[in-house]
């Protein structure tokens, strides 16, 4: 009897496509999703920023949605100022 290899990408493919796969990360996506509201909800000047949870086939893609988005989670320079204004990391410090 032959012996069937498979290769590392078709392995992947076939278990990322799994239901309990895919029903596991979308779960993992909610917490964020959570963890990110109640991080962005603390902030003072939360204004009309939002979280947003996407589900797609295989994956679920978590967002800060604003105009201001970066500068928002990584920080930016003062438009007035000079000076430099930390990032707030909602979504990286949701995601640990």
């Amino acid at each position: 009897m032959a012996e069937r290899r498979y290769s590392n990408r078709t392995i992947n493919s076939i278990i990322a496509h799994l239901d309990g796969v895919t029903d596991a990360v979308h779960h993992r996506g909610t917490i964020i999703r959570v963890r990110a509201e109640a991080l962005l909800e603390t902030h003072r000047d939360s204004g009309h920023a939002e979280i947003d949870i996407t589900r797609h086939q295989v994956d679920t893609l978590v967002s800060l949605v604003d105009e201001a988005a970066l500068s928002i989670e990584f920080g930016h320079i003062h438009n007035k100022t000079g000076r430099y204004v930390h990032g707030l990391y909602i979504i990286t410090r949701a995601a640990h």
